[in-house]
């Protein structure tokens, strides 16, 4: 197969992290295997709607400890200055990306906090070790996920015993009241002198609050499952709070002073903020984008592997994710907020199909592309369909017409695949259009977004019969040869085209060449403009 021209996709993101629930509504049957695929689909990097990829939790605290302190820790990368409590201040430094508590007598507890960083939602990661270690009594190393204050929160205490075992609990503490969640004693770890301990803990949510923690050895990987977990609610302690280390010695240990060292650590939420949706106007009123176009931020969105179609009437598809096609066989289908990927194919096909005289369908607020890219995908096939905020990209066509009754609506038409040599056109180029209608009456193209088209934004062939009452209406348009092109192909003049208020790039092939069209049709052309204020007029061909 040859190289496609892939133009490069936008950076605007719409959402954040996907989270795979939602729901779908009853009536969907019909499932298809998709075929072998002859490039492997990228399904977390190629859509434009965040709610399909994963997006970084925001950083909570990070500090690799990359400074020379003496009497304290210094301040974090990020989560503001280390406060520190007990022992004198001699007994904490920083050195070499690691920090250090010194406990110097049997009996003592050292902390190092962050109180600034306040949050429910923590995800904290850490590398503990000791210089030595312990001899006739166990020190606890704990970190804590919530600190509420001085005192209080919720920690992950690993008491490490003179025999090298590691026993990891989850405890809350509230005041002078110390409560054990969970606890799990761990003999694999072998802990001895300098050898260092990756923990993980979270603490997430109020009322209830959850708290689970893993244990490992640096430098070997992570265990896949909790390896303790509880929830709890006592009240005090269902607020934000902050991040903390601390070091306790036995009253019966006999080997101080233990140097107790921090290194790597980094806080963050476990999802990503989500930017609340995009707020638009009446189509017409705006320039779409990926912005405000496709899958609303924070939507949920259920994983459709394989085909699919829609043959109960009224059928609503809601928050679908769907690996592969869509046809719609039934009337009134709606899918809304939902994502529509395609797969490897070496057939004539659409990412969306609707070609029955009984069947139609509205697209809003969704995205349609083809994961796999290859020569024999278009957006949408058929007649009676609605897009509304629909953002298309990466196929041939956008959208292939050769019936009644359509409407793209305040929709992002963008990034056409175009083959030098296509298989589907006997080896000769693309004839990627964004919108081709070879037949069909009461067309309604109003508000849209189109570009990226090699041969024609909107092409008018009759192919396959008539065309007439045409309205391509507030439209930011540009690209191929001419961006609008009416072919009567035998069949007479076009009756009913409307071209109105519309803005055209300047990037045609053709210069100056917005809409061409034989002598023996009459557009409507009114109020339509260049970028540049230059009248975009008709020109005859």
């Amino acid at each position: 197969m040859s190289s496609a021209r892939l133009h490069a996709p936008t950076t605007a993101r719409r959402t954040a992290l996907a989270v795979l629930a939602g729901a779908l509504s009853a009536g969907l049957v019909t499932v298809a295997l998709p075929a072998q695929a002859a490039t492997a689909p990228d399904y977390t990097t190629t859509a434009e709607s965040l709610a399909a990829n994963v997006v970084a939790p925001a950083d909570v605290a990070v500090d690799a400890f990359g400074r020379q302190v003496s009497g304290s820790w210094g301040s974090a990368t990020t989560g503001g200055a280390w406060t520190i409590a007990g022992g004198e201040a001699t007994d904490y430094s920083v050195t070499n990306g690691v920090a250090t508590m010194s406990v110097r007598k049997p009996g003592w507890q050292l902390t190092s906090s962050l109180p600034s960083v306040r949050s429910t939602d923590t995800d904290l990661r850490a590398a503990l070790s000791l210089d030595k270690a312990p001899v006739g009594g166990s020190v606890d190393f704990d970190v804590t996920g919530r600190a509420v204050d001085a005192t209080s929160g919720y920690r992950l205490r690993n008491k490490i015993l003179a025999d090298g075992n590691v026993r990891s609990s989850l405890i809350s503490v509230n005041g002078k009241t110390t409560t054990t969640l969970a606890s799990v004693t761990q003999p694999g770890l072998g802990f001895t002198a300098g050898k260092q301990l990756q923990v993980r803990l979270q603490v997430t949510g109020t009322a209830p609050t959850t708290i689970q923690a893993k244990v490992w050895t640096v430098g070997t990987a992570e265990p896949a499952d909790w390896q303790v977990s509880a929830t709890d609610t006592t009240a005090p302690l269902q607020v934000a709070g902050g991040i903390a280390f601390g070091g306790y010695t036995a009253s019966s240990l006999t080997n101080a002073p233990l140097a107790f060292r921090v290194a790597d650590v980094k806080a963050t939420g476990t999802q990503a903020a989500v930017p609340p949706p995009a707020v638009v106007g009446p189509a017409g009123t705006y320039v779409p984008s990926a912005t405000t176009t496709g899958v609303p931020n924070g939507t949920k969105l259920t994983v459709h592997d394989g085909d699919l179609t829609i043959s109960t009437p009224n059928a609503v598809v809601d928050g679908l994710d769907v690996r592969g096609f869509v046809k719609v066989t039934a009337p009134n289908v709606t899918i809304k907020n939902s994502i529509i990927r395609g797969r490897a194919t070496d057939k004539q096909t659409a990412l969306v199909s609707n070609t029955l005289t009984t069947a139609s369908v509205t697209v809003v607020d969704s995205e349609l592309y083809n994961s796999a890219p290859g020569p024999w995908v278009d957006g949408v096939r058929g007649f009676n369909f609605t897009l509304k905020r629909v953002n298309l990209h990466d196929v041939i066509d956008m959208a292939h017409i050769y019936g009644d009754n359509v409407t793209i609506e305040a929709s992002y038409l963008h990034d056409n695949l175009h083959y030098e040599v296509d298989p589907a056109q006997n080896n000769t180029p693309s004839h990627d259009d964004s919108i081709q209608i070879q037949k069909g009456n009461n067309i309604r193209i109003v508000g849209n977004n189109i570009s990226g088209a090699f041969n024609t934004g909107i092409q008018f062939t009759q192919d396959q019969g008539i065309v007439s009452n045409v309205t391509v209406d507030k439209n930011t348009l540009d690209g191929g040869g001419c961006t609008i092109n009416l072919a009567e192909k035998g069949k007479g003049p076009f009756q009913g085209v409307k071209v109105l208020d519309n803005t055209f790039g300047r990037t045609t092939k053709i210069f100056n060449c917005a809409i061409i069209s034989p002598t023996t049709t009459v557009v409507t052309n009114s109020g339509n403009y260049f970028t540049d204020g230059v009248v975009a007029t008709v020109r005859k061909g």
